[in-house]
């Protein structure tokens, strides 16, 4: 096996961390990392690097063999459609003790595309060949600082469909945070800007292949849908798999609506925080969802934003993108109605549903 310092250290800690998986040419990334960079950092992905950091490409079989027999305790999970507060969930949650903050690793994002591709021709990987290395990568992922914490992995909206991977053994599986917001919120969010449109036109086919397999429809065309067509796919197919998942494991699973934390949130964050069973008093809950982190742009902390703020941009784009917002809407109604697999994401269209 390498010696190489990276590899020998990847075994100890969080430190070194598999940031990413380049399945084509079977090697992960390793980088040396420290818990300031896990706390601070709203993504894992290559925003993260600096022209200091350390890292090394090794071959996928010598990190399995190098992370055999680690077992740390498994880590849990925030889900999420998009835009929903998720980072902000995420920095209150590592605020409390007892949890290690991972968002959005870039190596969890690479195995959710390819999961789409398993059983095609065109797959880099077979499916024992992609089990092996999900496994190794929540395995790198798990580790935390303190033998009592655990991390909890907030995933991309994009690596939804990982839920389907998760153990759903309660005695060992992850805690799961489901989290959205109305898809009429959504779409009033992501059609208010070009740069938002242009990461739904990106990630598209991803939305657009798990809807037809989750459905069985394959009537749908990416290239005859509009923005706000492509929008509702997204949504449905996310929470289409929420509400799956609420069903199968209803012990590990927690649906939440966003605004229904903002309107309650140190209720909310209480809940949230037992339900990964955290441990946490009256008294640290007021003082996080009073505090900073309330009043500033989670993805930018220095920024300052808060929920005034954000219904007052809500109801701008409403206002502005009014029509497409109602014909998304009305499209996801004849969706739901002509697929029965939709019925129970219905009641989450608009407030007014």
């Amino acid at each position: 096996m390498s010696t190489h310092p990276l590899l020998t250290s990847l075994r100890n800690g969080p430190d070194c961390m598999l940031q990413n998986l380049d399945l084509v040419n079977k090697r992960g990334l390793v980088l040396r990392v420290n818990e300031k960079l896990y706390r601070d950092a709203s993504f894992l992905d290559d925003r993260m690097f600096t022209p200091q950091m350390e890292g090394y490409w090794f071959p996928l079989d010598t990190l399995v063999e190098s992370l055999d027999g680690l077992a740390p305790p498994s880590p849990h999970f925030i889900f999420q459609v998009g835009h929903c507060g998720s980072t902000l969930i995420s920095r209150l949650l590592a605020e409390l003790p007892g949890n290690l903050p991972v968002r959005e690793p870039m190596s969890l994002l690479t195995l959710a595309m390819t999961r789409r591709e398993l059983g095609r021709p065109s797959s880099w990987v077979s499916k024992a060949q992609w089990q092996q290395y999900f496994e190794l990568a929540t395995r790198a992922l798990a580790r935390s600082y303190r033998p009592s914490d655990r991390a909890v992995i907030k995933v991309t909206s994009t690596a939804g469909n990982l839920l389907e991977a998760l153990p759903s053994n309660p005695q060992k599986s992850p805690q799961m945070l489901l989290l959205y917001i109305r898809l009429e919120t959504l779409l009033a969010v992501m059609l208010r800007s070009a740069g938002l449109r242009d990461s739904i036109h990106a990630n598209s086919p991803a939305w657009i292949t798990d809807f037809c397999r989750l459905t069985g429809r394959n009537d749908l065309r990416l290239a005859e849908l509009d923005d706000a067509q492509q929008i509702v796919i997204k949504w449905l197919a996310l929470m289409l798999l929420f509400s799956r998942t609420v069903t199968a494991v209803p012990e590990q699973a927690q649906l939440l609506d966003f605004d229904g934390f903002l309107k309650s949130p140190a209720e909310k964050l209480t809940g949230i925080a037992n339900h990964f069973r955290l441990t946490v008093s009256p008294e640290q809950i007021a003082t996080l969802t009073s505090g900073p982190l309330m009043r500033s742009y989670s993805k930018i902390p220095a920024q300052a934003f808060n929920s005034d703020q954000r219904d007052r941009e809500l109801r701008d784009a409403r206002r502005q993108f009014h029509d497409e917002i109602q014909s998304g809407l009305r499209w996801a109604e004849k969706l739901c109605r002509e697929n029965p697999t939709l019925e129970a994401t219905a009641a989450h269209l608009s407030s007014g549903s």
